[in-house]
């Protein structure tokens, strides 16, 4: 993987996503981490409506407590280390500790960041997202508190537009994700809008 972030984004930049196989033969080739691509690809949109389609969808959890509040980049580590833990039995980890090294470089780089939601003082949902121009890749999330998950995306898709992100990327749909409102794009439409955050 080496340590060169501006290759790093280069990958991120011609539309790729890093996910790591621990299952492979590291004695083949050591360094080399996957990259992916994925057609068709997910992304939240922005624009004002989208958003607010998504605070409906998830009003109960915006109103589950009155002390959510949405920090970045405070607790970098945890959330990380947090989003690598398997979700359940006989779920996979692909975020590696040599992916968190990977997000480790971008963010001392200042292109990694995460989006934390707090509550009673603690971390309750967190979120890891990469930056690149005007796009965002948000690359993994976990939560800990009941509704926490809901509203990091919400606050952190508003914050996001509020910073002049024009494309947030989230790689490959779930159930989930499609409820809150992601949508699916060809991959031709991906990059192309790619292109369009890198250079606007």
């Amino acid at each position: 993987m080496g340590v060169d972030h501006t290759a790093i984004l280069g990958l991120y930049a011609q539309g790729l996503f890093p996910m790591d196989d621990p299952s492979a033969d590291r004695r083949r080739v050591p360094e080399e981490l996957p990259w992916w691509i994925a057609d068709p690809r997910t992304v939240f949109e922005l624009d004002e409506d989208s958003r607010a389609a998504v605070r409906r969808r998830v009003r109960r959890s915006l109103r589950a407590r009155d002390d959510w509040e949405l920090r970045i980049s405070t607790a970098f580590d945890e959330v990380v280390e947090a989003c690598a833990r398997p979700r359940g039995p006989g779920d996979g980890v692909w975020l590696t500790p040599r992916m968190h090294a990977l997000y480790r470089v971008l963010h001392a780089a200042g292109h990694a960041h995460t989006f934390e939601v707090w509550a009673g003082g603690a971390l309750a949902a967190g979120m890891i997202a990469v930056s690149l121009g005007r796009a965002a890749m948000l690359e993994s999330m976990f939560h800990r508190v009941p509704h926490a998950g809901n509203v990091l995306v919400s606050r952190t898709l508003d914050a996001l537009a509020a910073g002049g992100v024009v494309l947030c990327d989230i790689q490959t749909a779930t159930p989930h994700t499609l409820r809150l409102g992601a949508v699916q794009i060809p991959r031709a439409e991906y990059e192309r809008r790619l292109r369009a955050a890198l250079h606007s």
